[in-house]
């Protein structure tokens, strides 16, 4: 039998730098880092496959499923034929990832904590950013989960408010870069906020 594969979104996760916590307040729909831990630790915790590959994406990694009856391989297409229906034509998984201004900001929170943006305009901004890239808008301004006061992020720079949109998951390194532009942003002599070109 194969390793649980909780013990490889474990090794992902500290490889990340992330705690167990950040992980489960990153998911679109949060749940706690008790059950992150017990996805990570019990091999007999009942988890669908849907929330594992929602924990997957946010490590920036994908699950693969395969299922093969080995009874049936001699039912193979012969060789030179082509299959009544091929995977290649199926969508592929993990194409679209939904994802809210609320990770973004986030993000530029706890890798930039002196950007000088407001959660607003860093939200405004990563929106503006995305829709031209395909970005399609799921929900508008949705109530943010409170966060523990134990967050290593200081809760008074936490949006109470965050949109949520479908991204192209090849697009999350672009948009990934542009949150680290907008993270870099500062004040100039006058007191303007400035965003890096690069």
């Amino acid at each position: 039998m194969p390793e649980w594969i909780g013990r490889e979104l474990e090794r992902i996760r500290k490889l990340r730098g992330l705690r167990r916590e950040d992980v489960a307040a990153r998911m679109a729909r949060p749940v706690s880092a008790s059950t992150i831990r017990n996805i990570e630790h019990d091999e007999d915790y009942n988890v669908s496959l849907d929330l594992l590959r929602q924990i997957a994406a946010v490590l920036g990694a994908k699950i693969q499923v395969s299922l093969e009856a080995e009874d049936l391989k001699r039912w193979q297409t012969p060789p030179g034929q082509r299959p009544a229906i091929e995977l290649a034509d199926a969508p592929a998984e993990g194409q679209e990832r939904l994802i809210d201004n609320e990770y973004f900001i986030r993000y530029i929170r706890a890798r930039y904590p002196d950007c000088p943006l407001t959660n607003s305009q860093i939200g405004r901004r990563m929106w503006d950013f995305a829709k031209p890239r395909g970005a399609e808008l799921v929900k508008g301004r949705m109530q943010v989960k409170k966060m523990p006061a134990n967050e290593s992020i200081a809760t008074y720079r936490l949006p109470t408010t965050a949109a949520q949109y479908r991204v192209r998951e090849r697009d999350m390194e672009v948009l990934h870069g542009f949150a680290d532009r907008l993270g870099r942003a500062y004040r100039d002599e006058k007191g303007r906020v400035l965003v890096p070109l690069i």
